[in-house]
């Protein structure tokens, strides 16, 4: 009989053959490392930081308190049935309240009307002389009062919207002109180069408070956009200083000669080739300047200086605990708060220093590959 047309049986036994010698092949294969992007191995790095992603939640959950300071802390309710209708979320609202307080509720309300307070029914600025000073958990007061007798976790929430308000707006402004003045006097060097540099030398030669304290003096008016403005104007030279040497290096790459061998225009090469590799050190500069906004709009508030009375901030809750020191609550909370935001940011902006680092993306590469292997 012809090996040309083999029998079942023994088809059945070279199948399973092939397939125990596929499977064994499989498990003796070195796995091929795949094409690895820059964006990728950021993430990957990201996610070894297991303090920066707890410090990225803890921002991330301040931030989303004072966005949203209204629904924790106020006199509007959430929802509410008042004179035959129904207000939804009138908290965030003034205008479409029915009322503005709860004592207006109470004494204009029907047996059919109903509300839904926040969690504290004080809002930042509600006085009461006669409780002033009170410590935490007593009455309704869950972290005490002031010397106004004005509600502490109030003030809490509704200074992190003051804090995160600054440090974002600061940091957005003075990286979009950090990273155009920066990119600008490396890529093209020459006059421009020295004017922006002989700038960053002078600005960076006083320290940025006193900077900010005298633009606020030059200002008409005080209040959070004009402390925004001093700032951006005292914090962008670290971010150019970085982009401008990165941008310095990015222009000595093979890839740059090549672009300009092909006729690509000057301002098409700076946007599409230079920019987008010399950008990583304005990202983890306006990670460390937000941290830093932070603090100054505190010492700001600390000093009294700088900032409408009227506005809630840290700073000015820890100024009123240094006039009374057995109010220690007026220490502790605050003071707290900016610590803890402070430090979570720093640890993000570590994290995306070292994600960000070209030197470490070799080994991210190779220890993200070599792990499923071990394993």
């Amino acid at each position: 009989m012809s090996d040309s047309n083999p029998s079942p049986d023994r088809q059945s036994v070279v199948l399973l053959l092939s397939r125990k010698t596929v499977a064994r092949a499989a498990q003796l294969a070195v796995p091929v490392m795949p094409y690895a992007t820059a964006l990728g191995v950021t993430f990957a790095q990201l996610r070894r930081h297991k303090l920066a992603r707890v410090g990225a939640m803890v921002v991330a959950w301040i931030a989303m308190i004072g966005l949203f300071a209204e629904l924790l802390a106020g006199e509007r309710p959430l929802i509410c049935k008042y004179d035959s209708h129904i207000y939804i979320l009138p908290a965030l609202s003034p205008k479409s309240a029915p009322f503005q307080s709860v004592a207006e509720y109470e004494a204009k309300r029907s047996p059919s009307d109903w509300a839904v307070f926040p969690l504290v029914v004080y809002g930042p600025d509600t006085e009461d002389r006669e409780r002033a000073f009170l410590p935490p958990m007593r009455t309704d007061h869950v972290l005490g009062t002031d010397a106004q007798g004005r509600d502490v976790f109030a003030r809490l929430v509704f200074g992190a919207r003051t804090a995160f308000t600054a440090g974002f707006a600061g940091m957005i402004a003075f990286a979009l002109i950090g990273v155009a003045l920066g990119a600008c006097a490396g890529f093209f060097g020459g006059l421009v180069d020295a004017f922006v540099t002989r700038l960053i030398e002078v600005l960076s030669a006083v320290p940025s408070l006193v900077l900010v304290l005298v633009v606020q003096a030059l200002l008409p008016k005080a209040s959070t956009y004009t402390l925004v403005v001093a700032i951006v104007l005292t914090r962008w030279t670290e971010v150019a200083r970085l982009v401008r040497v990165e941008v310095f290096r990015v222009m000595s790459q093979d890839y740059i000669l090549a672009a300009r061998a092909l006729g690509l225009s000057e301002w098409r090469i700076l946007r599409r080739h230079v920019l987008p590799n010399a950008i990583a050190p304005a990202i983890v500069a306006g990670t460390f300047g937000v941290a830093t906004i932070v603090l100054i709009e505190s010492s700001l508030g600390f000093l009294r200086v700088g900032l409408p009375k009227d506005t809630t901030s840290w700073g000015e809750m820890l100024s009123q605990g240094r006039l009374s020191f057995d109010a220690w609550w007026l220490m502790v909370f605050p003071g707290g708060c900016v610590f803890l935001t402070v430090a979570s940011l720093n640890l993000v902006g570590e994290a995306l220093r070292d994600a960000l680092d070209p030197r470490l993306r070799d080994a991210a590469v190779t220890h993200d590959h070599e792990a499923p292997a071990k394993s």
